[in-house]
Formats: structure tokens, C-alpha cells, sequence
């Protein structure tokens, strides 16, 4: 998604941001998905650090040397105003946990390799500054935000969203960091610790343990 920033001279402004707009719509399964004036207009207000960043890759070359700036933050900021639901959120932590294909359409939205990317940002940083400690004991790709919102994929199994708008220290969902470790307690579901020694339990009278009794009487 962020490779849309940088392209020159293929779509303008106003044509990324509806490409931007589908590709949401598309990840939650064809549901609508909104932009709010509101927090577009705030992030302008508030946005010193991301232009002295922005400055700053830039004369670090960071940037195609046809980059304008300020049209670029212009972009960024109305890509975060974007607004959906819980239950779309869940479906789009879905697609990403399903490499890419939305469960509840079966349309391919991402290709693999696109969705191991961005997992890997998710897991690396995608919870702040908590990003590391979150790695350590929680172990799943996630990304939050300061509306209260934390989207989970455990990669082939499911994605969660939770929303619980009380933030920590560090601009985290309190209730939403204790969701990951009650949940990582429960169920073998640490993608750092899954191995064939360590299967994911079943639940009594499920598929695979239906297969395994017929196999053992047969």
C-alpha cells in the first residue's frame, strides 16, 4: 500500500486514494468503508513530526527525485483517516491471516509474497513501541491504533479484531494487549513457538479428530 506513495507519473492523487479505498473495501469483503474529516483535518494540525521526517528522507534521498513532499504527506494523512468497523477490520486481518485471499469473498486481494511483507512489518513494528516486547511474549503479527482498535492475524488460522478504546502509556489498547496474552495462553498459536511437536489443540468431535478415530478402527 505505502508503494503507492512513491509512484511517478502514473495515476494521480485522487485516483491512489480511490485505488487505496477499493483495495479496504476489497480486504473486508466487499463492504463499504468511509473517510473521516475529522481526524483528516487533525492530522494535518498535528503532523510537525511526520514533516520533519519527510524533510528529512528526503534529503537522504530517500525519495524518486520527482517526489512532491507535500503532496505526498497530503496523501498519507488522508490514507489514515480512513474508517472502518471491527468486523471489517476482522475480515481484513482474515485475508492477511488466508495469504491474501478474502475468506468471505474469495477474491485474491494481495499475493503471497505482498501479505509475508507486510506481516513482517506487522510483527516488527506494528504495536509502537511496545513492538518488541509484544514480539517477545505475544508472538503474532498485529497492528494498533489510538482509536482502540487491534487487529491479530495468526497466519492460517484467523484474524481478530478487538476495540477497546482505553490507551496505555504507549498508545495501545489496554484491553486489547491483554485479549493477545490471554489468548496466546490458551492456544499454542505463537507463530514463534508452533512446531509439529507442538500441534494446535483440537477441539473435542472436530474434523481432524474424527479422521484419526476412523483410522484407528479401521
Amino acid at each position: 500500500m505505502l508503494l503507492l506513495l512513491k509512484r511517478e507519473g502514473e495515476v494521480n492523487v485522487a485516483d491512489r486514494f480511490d485505488l487505496v479505498m477499493d483495495t479496504w473495501r476489497r480486504l473486508g469483503g466487499g463492504t463499504k468503508v468511509k473517510f473521516n474529516n475529522s481526524v483528516y483535518l487533525s492530522e494535518r494540525t498535528t503532523a510537525d513530526r511526520n514533516f520533519a521526517l519527510g524533510y528529512f528522507m528526503r534529503e537522504k534521498q530517500a525519495f524518486p527525485s520527482s517526489t512532491d513532499l507535500l503532496e505526498t504527506l497530503e496523501f498519507y494523512f488522508q490514507c489514515c483517516s480512513i474508517e472502518v468497523h471491527a468486523e471489517q477490520m476482522a475480515a481484513v486481518a482474515a485475508t492477511l491471516a488466508n495469504g491474501g485471499i478474502c475468506p468471505i469473498s474469495g477474491e485474491r486481494v494481495f499475493e503471497t509474497k505482498t501479505v509475508q511483507h507486510c506481516l513482517s512489518l506487522m510483527y516488527s513494528c506494528g504495536m509502537y513501541d511496545y513492538s518488541g516486547e509484544f514480539a517477545f511474549t505475544i508472538g503474532l503479527p498485529a497492528k494498533s491504533g489510538v482509536a482502540g482498535a487491534l487487529m491479530i492475524v495468526v497466519p492460517n488460522v484467523m484474524g481478530i479484531c478487538t476495540w477497546s478504546p482505553r490507551l496505555d502509556k504507549l498508545g495501545n489498547s489496554v484491553r486489547g494487549i491483554e485479549f493477545c496474552r490471554r489468548l496466546v495462553a490458551t492456544f499454542n498459536c505463537l507463530i514463534t513457538t508452533r512446531s509439529p511437536a507442538t500441534p494446535r489443540r483440537r477441539t473435542r468431535g472436530s474434523a481432524g479428530s474424527r479422521r484419526e478415530r476412523r483410522a484407528s478402527t479401521s
